[in-house]
């Protein structure tokens, strides 16, 4: 294929990611609506990149263009991720609700009454990471409470590390988070990573001393080693963080 014929291919990618909302949308027009998902040399389709610019009007336009009963979930680019996990990952909430609440959007209602396929929140990247781990990594807790509270994201996948949601809410020192998985998450607080961390191990290598005393208040056991044979005290990133863990606990 020759650079015009593959530059014009991909020309709804580049509008958007030129922040040309109207050429997109001129461009969107132009084409079927079965070459909309069509997929660029970074294998994302124009959704991916209406979401990763944080545009909404354009992913609202092209939700509006998508076939009622094209499944999202089947387009992943190279890493695995979805629309879904991009949006997760970046917090936008508007669009994070658009994607999840297409169906219910008149614009994509047929006259056949056919079904749209519901997205799953559960869907894990490449890397094993599902929408939860990728908005509690980015400390987006709106997104987090609306996977936990509206949509029931599982609370224990683990990615290919081993890592639980809970396991990246102690890393980040997210005291709000932490609570919201406990109280409504169904988790298992001592759970361990491929490398027998629990959440203690990494709540104190990354320095977060008062969710270390949180997490054993909550049932975290203080007691447990991980493949080094390591308790959580032991990995403390100082002794300051290790003093005021033993202290409070």
């Amino acid at each position: 294929m020759s650079n015009a014929n593959q530059s014009n291919k991909f020309a709804i990618h580049d509008a958007i990611k030129e922040g040309n909302t109207l050429l997109a949308k001129k461009l969107i027009d132009e084409q079927p609506a079965s070459k909309l998902y069509i997929s660029d040399d970074d294998e994302r389709t124009p959704l991916h990149w209406a979401v990763s610019f944080n545009n909404p009007d354009l992913v609202q336009y092209i939700l509006s263009k998508t076939p009622n009963d094209l499944d999202i979930d089947e387009y992943v680019d190279g890493s695995g991720w979805t629309p879904l996990h991009i949006a997760a990952s970046l917090g936008n909430s508007t669009i994070f609700n658009q994607l999840l609440r297409r169906a219910n959007s008149s614009s994509t209602t047929t006259s056949n009454n056919s079904t749209q396929p519901e997205l799953d929140v559960n869907l894990q990247t490449n890397s094993g990471t599902t929408c939860l781990h990728l908005a509690i990594s980015k400390n987006n807790y709106d997104i987090v409470k609306e996977l936990i509270e509206t949509y029931k994201a599982n609370c224990r996948i683990k990615d290919k590390k081993g890592y639980t949601p809970l396991h990246r809410a102690a890393s980040i020192g997210s005291i709000p988070i932490i609570k919201l998985l406990v109280e409504k998450g169904k988790i298992n607080i001592n759970a361990q990573d491929n490398d027998g961390w629990t959440s203690l191990h990494h709540a104190l290598a990354e320095g977060h001393g008062d969710v270390a005393v949180l997490l054993v208040k909550l049932g975290a056991d203080p007691n447990i080693v991980n493949n080094d044979g390591e308790t959580p005290v032991k990995v403390a990133v100082d002794d300051k963080v290790a003093k005021y863990f033993t202290e409070n606990i």
